[in-house]
């Protein structure tokens, strides 16, 4: 009994190190596709948290008038 509990905790810990070996490379080559599929959508949404941060830099700074002013160009 007490050779096949041991048997059953070594597949047991071989399947969590098949786990933790696989499950981080397939979220990294999700992360990849994903990356490429939608990389206009993606730096569109960076381009706006990069206003955004501009925006309340100015803010702080300079005055809401003063940020409210500023002129973004289109890429």
């Amino acid at each position: 009994m007490s050779m096949l509990a041991e048997f059953l905790m070594f597949i047991q810990l071989l399947g969590m190190a098949v786990l933790a070996a696989i499950l981080p490379t397939i979220v990294v080559l999700f992360v990849i596709y994903f990356g490429y599929q939608y990389r206009y959508e993606l730096l569109d949404i960076l381009q706006a948290i990069l206003r955004i941060i501009c925006w309340v830099i100015i803010y702080l700074v300079d005055g809401k008038d003063k940020a409210d002013d500023i002129k973004v160009r289109k890429l």
